[in-house]
């Protein structure tokens, strides 16, 4: 989410990038081709030839490559926390509002797990 703010996505899209298919002109068409990769790929699900044709028509092989670690490296950071149940801290919560597609993990009604 944060990650998507500092690229200049709106709450508006934030709320939608979990749509399948994406809402029609909330995003440009580069934009969409990397939401689509991205949520294909945080949900494991084959990339298929459509997909890196969409992302081959708006950027350049080493683009996709930096999208495509990019996005792997957010997976990784957000698997991590949500293993570890990391605490989210009050200003981090004030920024999430209510744009974030993504529930929060529940925690156990004793708290965190320990660490």
């Amino acid at each position: 989410m944060v990650l998507g703010r500092s690229a200049g996505i709106s709450d508006e899209q934030m709320a939608h990038v979990l749509d399948d298919p994406l809402p029609e002109g909330l995003f440009t068409p580069d934009q969409a081709a990397i939401v689509v990769f991205c949520r294909k790929s945080t949900l494991m699900q084959p990339i298929d030839d459509a997909t890196w044709a969409a992302l081959r028509e708006h950027f350049t092989t080493q683009q996709v490559l930096e999208i495509t670690f990019t996005c792997g490296l957010n997976q990784m950071i957000s698997r991590f926390h949500a293993a570890v149940r990391t605490d989210v801290d009050a200003e981090t919560m004030d920024q999430l509002g209510t744009s974030c597609p993504v529930r929060l993990p529940d925690l156990p009604a004793d708290g965190p797990a320990p660490a």
